[in-house]
């Protein structure tokens, strides 16, 4: 088991970054992933690897993600089920995704019902029942993703890149030529956004000032200009200058 007492230190502390060196090397010995390891502080969130030195310094000055941080096991960074029998990590369900789940279920306690609260218990039985076939390893023996976590690390790495749907879709179907016989993945972006919408994943578009300035939501959403930069919310044709307003 890692050693998990040096996260509750104030990162000021001395104690902290010594437990976050100590942290990284005990999973670069029981991964063997000794030149890059996933990364679990707030901004890479378990997807991105950095190398020893610079996972050190993303949890002294971004401090781990606060749900990973609770979690009984640390799933992404080696560490298995006492029960496993096939030396993988923990196929359970994780504090993390529970959590979430959780937290956009919240209701407020002087309004909840009896009722509501019988709905919400069936409502989280079915949500457990997906959350397991979720859980699934990517193929047999993968040790570093699950169906869910590679379909979301997918994902992020479209929204990142602005990969167009059917480059993503083409990406889906030829991965798994490239994994074992026995994955589980996705081979469509159909398919994804299916699997992800039973989860109530779906993302909303939000227009942003070319300058990350503002984005244009609440009290901003039906302007045409940043209020700071005054840069145009609109595309301009390159040729006539007219300003296509369907095209943010």
């Amino acid at each position: 088991m890692l050693d998990k007492r040096w996260v509750s230190l104030c990162r000021a502390d001395p104690a902290y970054e010594r437990g976050a060196w100590s942290f990284v090397r005990a999973v670069a010995a029981n991964t063997g992933q000794i030149d890059v390891i996933v990364c679990p502080c707030v901004d890479c969130l378990n997807v991105d690897r950095h190398s020893s030195s610079d996972v050190v310094a993303h949890l002294v000055t971004r401090v781990m993600d606060e749900a990973y941080k609770h979690c009984r096991e640390w799933y992404h960074h080696g560490e298995v089920n006492s029960n496993s029998t096939s030396g993988r990590a923990t196929q359970h369900w994780n504090d993390e995704t529970v959590g979430l789940y959780r937290a956009t279920e919240e209701f407020d306690d002087e309004h909840v019902s009896s009722d509501i609260a019988e709905g919400e218990d069936i409502k989280e039985d079915e949500f457990l029942a997906k959350l397991a076939d979720a859980e699934t390893p990517l193929y047999r023996s993968c040790l570093n993703h699950s169906k869910l976590s590679a379909i979301v690390s997918l994902f992020r790495l479209k929204t990142h890149n602005g990969w167009s749907d059917k480059s993503f879709n083409d990406l889906l179907e030829t991965l798994p030529e490239m994994l074992p016989e026995d994955n589980v993945h996705h081979t469509s972006l159909y398919d994804v956004k299916k699997f992800l919408k039973s989860f109530d994943m779906g993302y909303q578009k939000i227009h942003a000032c070319v300058n990350d300035c503002y984005l244009f939501r609440k009290q901003y959403k039906k302007l045409d200009n940043c209020p700071k930069c005054k840069a145009s919310r609109w595309k301009a044709n390159r040729h006539t200058g007219e300003v296509k307003k369907s095209v943010p």
